[in-house]
């Protein structure tokens, strides 16, 4: 029989047999729906406005590799170990879609789906698995392959700077405010563990023709990156602009270095006042690689400068740039005193 002849199912749950001809059941993909005349389980496909067999695959399935089973399995058993769960599944399907993973957690009753996406894909065609899990009241993580073709250039779990990332890496790190899920996998091997990337735009100091200050020439294609800390794989969910994201329970990797280099200005200014160079109450020039420099062996350079220039939380007085000797210009910061003791 072909799918397109199959209008006739019963829902599970409801015990009742619907007939596509005569009207549409609501939320269909809330159900379990049963074929009335194999008897095999079929789900609702919203495109076509018939019932499919489960055995075929839904619209957007991509042929499986192995790295992708390898990331599946690995989810499989190793999120129970963190997070106490009441289900977990493997191609589980959920009307016309398939979680590569899914988990209903035991404390919360939440229902999580991992996407573990090794090959290439559009940011349409994220997003729009992403609000379909959000209509079916599941919360998603994404977990991209950093070896796989998901990615326009080899991720690692380290600080990089000029490092090329696709539009699709972007979305994702937006979605999760600031940051994004790799794992390194090559065949059957994972290679790195599941780790945090917060990305950072790039840049270089331009000198102009009539100005030896310069200005900062940022570079659409590439991005710097800095490391974040995932403390435990725990999953933590959140809603955002009506999607439903899973995340881990890892700092923002901005606020960590934000808090750093708060803690740091606050030192400086202590320690110009113990050796009477300053007062209580008066302006500190301050040079932004000095501060950067407390900070840049944990989150690399291009991520503290940004902060500092641009985070109203680095309270200052003004910003500007000086020459120093030999000719090189040097960049300022003023901050009250006041602000930090």
């Amino acid at each position: 029989m072909e799918d397109k002849e199959v209008l006739i199912a019963l829902n599970v749950e409801l015990n009742q047999v619907f007939n596509l001809r005569y009207r549409r059941p609501k939320n269909p993909n809330n159900y379990t729906w049963i074929c009335k005349h194999c008897k095999k389980q079929v789900y609702y496909n919203e495109y076509e406005k018939c019932f499919k067999h489960r055995g075929l695959k839904p619209d957007d399935f991509e042929p499986e590799t192995t790295e992708h089973k390898t990331m599946k399995e690995w989810w499989y058993n190793n999120f129970p170990l963190t997070n106490s769960i009441t289900m977990r599944k493997k191609e589980y399907w959920l009307g016309d879609q398939v979680a590569d993973v899914y988990f209903e957690l035991r404390e919360t009753n939440q229902k999580i789906a991992i996407e573990c996406q090794n090959s290439p894909l559009t940011k349409k065609k994220l997003i729009e698995r992403t609000k379909k899990y959000a209509e079916k009241d599941i919360y998603l993580l994404w977990i991209f392959n950093g070896s796989g073709s998901i990615v326009s250039e080899e991720k690692q779990p380290r600080n990089m700077d000029k490092v090329r990332a696709h539009g699709v890496e972007k979305r994702v790190h937006n979605l999760y405010g600031g940051r994004i899920y790799y794992m390194n996998v090559v065949g059957e091997v994972v290679v790195e563990e599941p780790y945090a990337i917060h990305f950072s735009p790039y840049f270089k100091h331009k000198e102009l023709e009539t100005s030896i200050y310069g200005h900062d020439k940022y570079y659409k294609e590439f991005q710097s990156v800095t490391i974040g800390n995932i403390p435990s794989y725990k999953i933590v969910c959140n809603e955002y602009k009506g999607y439903k994201l899973a995340r881990f329970m890892d700092k923002n990797v901005s606020v960590s270095c934000t808090e750093q280099l708060l803690t740091c200005i606050r030192e400086i200014c202590f320690k110009r006042m113990d050796e009477g160079s300053i007062d209580e109450n008066c302006e500190l020039k301050i040079p932004v690689d000095t501060v950067i420099d407390l900070v840049k062996e944990e989150f690399g350079y291009f991520l503290p400068y940004l902060i500092l220039k641009k985070s109203k939380r680095i309270k200052k007085v003004k910003s500007g740039k000086t020459i120093y000797e030999k000719y090189n210009v040097q960049e300022i910061l003023t901050f009250k005193t006041t602000d930090y003791l």
